[in-house]
Parts: C-alpha cells; structure tokens; sequence
C-alpha cells in the first residue's frame, strides 16, 4: 500500500508493509503443539496476522476454535479425529493461503501431505516420518516447492530450531556441494549422556527426558537410534543423495526385546539398565572420555553409533541438550561450517515451526 505525502517542496511517496495474513490448521496438540499454540498467541508481528482455522488431536477436531478455550473445546468436541476427512476439508477450504502444522509424529498424517501440497497447502513439520519413508515419496514432496505449487518445510526435523536444513540448502543453492557431515545431531543423546555423568539414574533420565519434551513421544525412538539415523538421512537426502533407510547401520541403547513391549512396560523395564550404563560412564571416565552418540556421512554412506570422545573436545564438551554439527563442503574443505545449539525440546522447536510459517507468509 502506498501514501501520497504532499509537501511545499515535492511529493514524497512512502511505502508501507501490507500485513499478510495466514490460515494455520495444527495437528497435534503434544508437548510442540501445544507450545506452537502459545507461541502463536503471543507473536507481535505487525507484519503477519496468524488466523487459527482447525485444530486436532489423535482423538476429536475444532473447526474456527474459540483461542480462549481451545482445550475445553477440543475435549467437548463432538467431532473424532479422521484425517481423510480433515485433509478433505482443508483442501477444500476457501480461506487460503493456509498452512498445514503436523505436530503429530504419525504415519497417518505423513501420508497425506502428497495431497496436501497439490492442493496448494503448504505443510510444515516436525515429524521426520515422510521425509525418511522411501526415496520416490520423499522427492515427490520437494518437488512441490521446486515447481510452485505449495511450500514444503522440515527445518525443524533436524536440529529442533538450529538452521541446519536452512544453510545447507542455501549452500547447494550458490552452486557448492556438501561433502561431509558429522556430529552430535540427538539433543536427547547429549541430555541422556550428561544426566549419566551426573550419576542419574538411566531410567529416571528416560523418564524426566520424556517429561521435558526432550525425547521422541516414544522415547524408544531416540534409544534405538532410529531418530539420529532418520536425521542423518534427511540431512543426505537435502544434500543430493539417493539413500534408503535400511542402508544404514544403527547401533541401539537398549535389547532388541524392549521394542516388544508396551510402552508401560518399557518404563517397567528400564530399570533393569541402570547398572549396565553405570558401568560404561565409569569406563568413561576413567579415560577422562565422554560418551556420545555420533553420526556422520561421507561417501553416500550414514554411520550411527555410540563414540568414546576426549572430554575437552567440542563433542566432548557439549552441555544441556546441544547439537553440534559440522558440515565440509567443495568450497569449506579445510575448515567446516559448525552449527551448534539446542537441539531438543519443545520451546525451541515450536519456534523453529513458527519461523516456518512466517517465512512461508512471507514468500506468498
């Protein structure tokens, strides 16, 4: 929008920002959802006006919900959760441009971005289950953004909040090429790591990692880990490469047979651990080590596992729940970018969503 200013001495013309408005529908009102709800009511942006048109959880939905009881309503709602129906509806909603939150960490869900993003809605998300479903499915998806039609983003299925995703995009973008990457990629890990140091118990790290919002709802998901080698696929599969998820080798935390139980009984279980993992932090230590779990890619290929580091090393010395990432490329080879920070939890990761959706607003 434009302002005529008229002076004695010449026309002055100003221009003013318009504010660019936005529809968000979340799905998935957990420990990130919920935090995306709160951080959503509290933005003060005078350039973008955030408008809630649905919200979800695994059981009921609300349609235009009432922001000053939004949980009320949801438990009220007489409306179940069925999400052909509810991606139906949005397709079909006229109040576009509108944005897709899936907070859900569920397969369900990740299967209906293809028809999402066709459609013209962007989807942003946390949940790293399509981007590391097979390769034809995961490509079908960026290629939306390439070609158009809806924008896809995940920066926050690596490294919660960090600008991982961002910079290498960009890198690739200026004509350069990612040749390795490696490091500590779990906020989960390190905070799991550093409570053992302490002396915690492992059990009880588990359970308070879940509490915090620091793990995967499962947390069987970061122990296995299954959630850095899926970090460690999207970040390969950003950089160029063709890779599938059973080409990579993952090194566990825990038995094969904890992935057997429920999830009552795995809390049950783990008790049974904490003396095994007393005893590797004492081997630790008396190496004057750190432990971490590590994973890297070069050459096409993705190894994950547990390391022995040196305690003043920069994995070594990470703290809270920090990622520390670096990345060589063509054009860095000597030295490598290094983007470090927190990894894990629901606060940061909200965040990351958010600018998400800000920026998708913005290039609208």
């Amino acid at each position: 929008m434009s302002v005529l200013i008229h002076t004695s001495r010449k026309n002055i013309r100003i221009t003013k920002k318009s504010v660019k408005h936005i529809n968000v529908f979340i799905a998935g009102t957990g420990a990130v959802g919920g935090e995306l709800l709160k951080q959503i009511q509290n933005l003060n942006n005078s350039q973008v006006n955030i408008r809630l048109t649905g919200l979800c959880n695994s059981k009921n939905v609300i349609w235009n919900p009432n922001v000053s009881a939004l949980y009320a309503d949801l438990l009220l709602s007489n409306t179940k959760t069925n999400w052909a129906e509810i991606t139906d509806r949005i397709v079909k909603e006229k109040e576009k441009p509108l944005v897709f939150v899936d907070a859900t960490g569920s397969s369900d869900v990740a299967k209906h971005y293809k028809k999402l993003l066709s459609n013209g809605v962007h989807v942003t998300t946390p949940s790293k289950i399509a981007n590391t479903s097979d390769q034809k499915y995961y490509q079908e998806l960026i290629d939306f953004n390439t070609r158009g039609i809806a924008s896809y983003k995940f920066e926050t299925t690596v490294g919660a909040g960090l600008p991982v995703i961002k910079t290498i995009q960009n890198l690739i973008n200026s004509g350069d090429s990612v040749t390795e990457i490696s490091g500590v990629v779990s906020g989960t890990m390190i905070y799991i790591f550093n409570q053992l140091q302490k002396g915690t118990d492992f059990s009880k790290i588990i359970k308070t990692a879940k509490e915090e919002g620091y793990s995967e709802p499962d947390p069987r998901d970061d122990l296995s880990g299954e959630d850095v080698a899926r970090k460690f696929l999207i970040l390969a599969r950003t950089c160029g490469w063709e890779i599938e998820r059973d080409q990579i080798e993952v090194q566990s935390l825990i038995p094969d047979e904890y992935f057997n139980l429920t999830k009552e009984e795995f809390f049950e279980a783990l008790p049974q651990l904490n003396q095994y993992w007393k005893q590797q932090q004492a081997i630790a230590l008396s190496e004057n080590k750190r432990i971490r779990y590590v994973g890297s890619f070069k050459d096409g290929q993705i190894k994950v596992g547990i390391q022995f580091v040196p305690t003043d090393s920069p994995l070594g010395s990470l703290k809270g729940t920090d990622n520390l990432i670096q990345v060589f490329t063509r054009y860095y080879n000597s030295s490598p970018i290094v983007i470090q920070g927190p990894g894990a939890g629901k606060t940061v990761t909200a965040a990351g969503v958010l600018s998400d959706i800000i920026e998708i607003s913005r290039n609208i």
